[in-house]
């Protein structure tokens, strides 16, 4: 009947407006009639039924009609949480068999839009809208998700984006029964004072094996920490002292359980900002000098610097005075409460000029400013991650030195005894170029600094030298000792430079870049191994005071493991690049150094859970009425595919549906009349006849 109706049309041959006003007036003389008793009425009325049909002419269309094909959207789940274990095999099966089953109907075309997922997770909606936009029209017979069902859309969103009356279908890939253990953060300050505690607290989740023991390898900066166990399923508060100034990576790694799913999510890293509130520097001036205030000067003028500054005048002397030490000056210098109580409030420590000064009075007891003791606690401070810097002159070079004391334990290079009392220009050497400390001076040297007119002699035992006077005698020498720090400068002509004698020289940013570096400054190490994201790169930078020849070993998110060979683009500084393979965290080593970058997120979304699931999408499936199932990891039978009508069920126990539009495009159409015109006209005089025969009964 439907078919019938849609072949059957109208041409009219007179106007609509006249066909109405004829049918009308028909309808009303046929009613007259009725009501007058006449008996004919129901002639006239068929009598004008014909007519009617004769002037609307009707028409039998005959037509070429091809079916337009209804369109199904294949979102393919391509994300990180999907390439874990054997998902990815058993995602390209299953999808090959869907695309087969649906290009055997040829009535369907397949829209195939690849979710490939981003630092914030799996969204669905943004690729069923691309796909919706790629259809073009409104003939969705279906949507179906070949997913692991960890989706972090907004439900309501995605279901408000999805066609009215179009059924969600989802696949569900993966091994429910697989093991993962993962860790995940509960608090992870982003802040904290340099030397102070800050809290982690952590949490080891394996799903069926809660109350389980496990082991937690903690690393700072690259650097181990501690390891100890944790219960799964409980939380656990980790303190970690904050290292230093900028950024601190830190690592927590649980150890694999047999047969995991995947170790992506075993590791947790955060980057934590230590601040550091106040620098408190202790400068002590052994005598004064012609450089005396040029340390104090430049200390002075960094806000960020607490100074404590004692200058030593004058110094009791066999047969020099009667008065006693504590008589020698207006404020007692608080040897014990520096040396010996608060010697560890200090970031850096300071001797000028510094004479080792002993002498035995008339009553032969030992007159010293710092004794041994002091010293001693001083190695131990450094050791224990204090900076100590000593600006030298001719008093390192005689008996009163400094290196015959027990801080000679740390110094990097001995006094000979002798001092060069001759015009040189200081200048970088190899490592003076790379270190960052002096690197950016590199050039200038030669024409620029100023001379300098005494140099104490010595030979180096330990550390780097970055400076030299005539003919490579050390002049700036730094070395670190134990978790601390050591530089000398093996002149007093610093302040020459601070003067602007002979053209001066980079004074204030030296000295400053080296007392950073002394305070652990992470920007100023020697040794670095850094990476950021460059577009669809990492570029890998490495900075050395050796020349690197090993490759970088870098682990990608996945696990996979990759080798980048450097070049050196400038001295020092060695550079290469990798293609990135994903968001999440890429782990960089090199030797003894390594370092810790991220695409995206350092713990992205994606291997927070990895288990398959159909709750997330549970919701708008059932309102959908669209299929959900797991199947598994290929094995299972896949549902059978059903086309249906548009209001019948879209889905049951083993079948998903897709939505049957039927409608199609005219290629070829042509008309002739219904019945010949002169018929219509014929039964219309017919019928007037028997009306009239009627009456005359």
């Amino acid at each position: 009947m439907t078919d019938l109706l849609s072949a059957l049309a109208f041409d009219p041959i007179l106007p609509m407006w006249l066909i109405i006003g004829l049918g009308l007036a028909i309808f009303v003389t046929a009613l007259l009639t009725a009501t007058s008793g006449l008996k004919s009425y129901f002639w006239r009325l068929t009598a004008g039924l014909f007519l009617i049909l004769a002037v609307l002419n009707p028409q039998q269309v005959d037509e070429d009609r091809e079916p337009l094909p209804d369109t199904v959207i294949v979102l393919n789940d391509v994300s990180q949480s999907m390439t874990v274990g054997e998902r990815p095999q058993a995602r390209r099966a299953i999808l090959s068999g869907l695309r087969e089953g649906l290009e055997q109907d040829g009535s369907l075309d397949i829209i195939q839009v690849d979710v490939t997922g981003d630092e914030t997770g799996t969204k669905l909606s943004s690729a069923l809208v691309e796909a919706l936009g790629t259809a073009g029209n409104n003939r969705i017979a279906g949507v179906i998700t070949l997913t692991d069902g960890q989706v972090h859309d907004n439900m309501e969103t995605l279901e408000s984006i999805l066609p009215e009356n179009v059924p969600l279908h989802s696949l569900v890939i993966g091994n429910p029964e697989a093991r993962d253990r993962r860790i995940r953060a509960i608090t992870a300050p982003r802040f904290g004072l340099v030397g102070e505690i800050a809290e982690f607290d952590l949490q080891v989740d394996d799903p069926g094996h809660e109350g389980e023991r496990a082991l937690i390898e903690v690393k700072l900066n690259g650097v181990p920490k501690a390891r100890f166990p944790i219960t799964i399923g409980d939380s656990l508060s980790i303190p970690l002292e904050i290292e230093r100034r900028g950024s601190n990576t830190v690592e927590m790694n649980v150890v694999a359980a047999e047969n995991e799913l995947t170790l992506n999510n075993n590791v947790f890293v955060s980057e934590i900002s230590g601040i550091r509130d106040r620098m408190r520097v202790l400068l002590i001036t052994g005598e004064p000098h012609n450089g005396g205030r040029a340390w104090r000067n430049l200390l002075k003028s960094d806000p960020a610097i607490d100074l404590v500054h004692f200058t030593i005048l004058t110094m009791p002397r066999v047969n020099a005075t009667n008065a006693r030490q504590s008589e020698l000056s207006l404020i007692q210098f608080p040897t014990r409460q520096l040396f010996e109580e608060k010697l560890d409030e200090f970031d850096l420590i300071i001797f000028d000029h510094y004479r080792r000064r002993s002498s035995r009075g008339r009553v032969g007891g030992a007159l010293s400013i710092i004794r041994p003791s002091y010293f001693s606690n001083i190695v131990e401070y450094v050791e224990d991650g204090g900076a100590l810097l000593l600006g030298t002159g001719p008093a390192f070079a005689s008996q009163d030195s400094l290196f015959r004391s027990p801080l000679a334990s740390i110094l990097p290079t001995r006094p000979t005894g002798e001092v060069t009392l001759e015009t040189f220009r200081p200048a970088l050497n190899s490592k003076g170029r790379r270190h960052p400390i002096t690197s950016s001076f590199k050039g200038q040297e030669a024409e620029n600094w100023g001379r300098w007119f005494r140099l104490i002699d010595n030979v180096p035992v330990s550390g780097d030298i970055l400076m030299e006077g005539d003919n490579g005698a050390p002049l700036f020498v730094i070395d670190k000792i134990g978790k601390g720090r050591v530089a000398m400068l093996m002149s007093d002509q610093s302040w020459l430079w601070a003067k602007g004698y002979d053209g001066g020289g980079p004074y204030r940013e030296m000295f400053r870049r080296t007392a950073h570096w002394l305070m652990g400054e992470p920007d100023l190490a020697a040794e670095t191994l850094r990476a950021s994201a460059d577009g669809g790169d990492i570029l890998i930078e490495r900075r050395s005071l050796e020349d690197v020849q090993a490759p970088v070993s870098v682990i990608t998110p996945s696990g996979a493991e990759r080798s980048v060979s450097l070049s050196e683009v400038s001295e020092g500084l060695f550079r290469g690049q990798l293609p990135a393979e994903g968001f999440g965290a890429y782990r960089l080593q090199q030797g003894d150094v390594s370092t810790i970058t991220a695409i995206g997120a350092l713990n992205p979304e994606e291997y927070a859970e990895l288990f398959p699931t159909t709750e997330n999408l549970l919701p708008i499936a059932e309102s959908s009425d669209g299929f959900i199932d797991l199947v598994g990891l290929g094995q299972d039978p896949l549902p059978q595919v059903r086309r249906i009508d548009l209001d019948s069920d879209a889905s049951g126990d083993s079948w998903l549906g897709l939505r049957a539009y039927e409608d199609y495009t005219v290629t070829r159409s042509q008309r002739q009349p219904l019945v010949p015109p002169l018929l219509f006209f014929s039964l219309f005089f017919i019928c007037l006849a028997m009306a009239w025969w009627r009456e005359g009964l």
